[in-house]
């Protein structure tokens, strides 16, 4: 079985399922000294228990680590829903049967919206909180210099 991770409009782009092939492969780095856990297929749990017992061994100082996980893919041809043959590309259509490319596809405008909305939303915080610490500056700023200082 495989689980499938990009597609694209001939090829898959999926995790490697074949006999053999690891899960992961975890390693371990001390952010402090050169030492590495070494590399392990498919189970995380003697790289973490590498970790504690470096730490135990070496102190606190030594409880950060770089933990890598390495993972097999595989691009592969989208095989026809037969099974049969090789992959084909989808029919490359004509001028003549296009649509025009005014056309738009129903509902465009609510998917147009709730991009923009979504886009919109991702700046509305940092731009609502930058405008009101700009305005409280300002705000002690008038009211400094308006005060009398004599």
């Amino acid at each position: 079985m495989t689980r499938t991770i990009l597609k694209g409009s001939d090829l898959v782009l999926s995790a490697e399922r074949g006999q053999g092939a690891p899960d992961g492969i975890y390693l371990a780095e001390c952010m402090t000294c050169p030492a590495t856990s070494g590399r392990v297929d498919s189970d995380p749990g003697p790289v973490a228990r590498w970790a504690i017992l470096h730490t135990q061994q070496q102190g606190l100082h030594h409880g950060q680590f770089l933990v890598t996980v390495e993972r097999h893919w595989r691009v592969d041809p989208i095989r026809p829903r037969d099974g049969h043959g090789t992959a084909t590309l989808p029919p490359i259509r004509s001028a003549s049967t296009r649509t025009p490319a005014t056309h738009r596809a129903p509902g465009c405008w609510g998917a147009c919206w709730r991009r923009i909305v979504a886009w919109l939303g991702r700046f509305a915080g940092p731009l609502v909180l930058t405008t009101f610490i700009v305005a409280a500056g300002l705000g002690g700023y008038l009211i400094g210099t308006g005060q009398d200082t004599g």
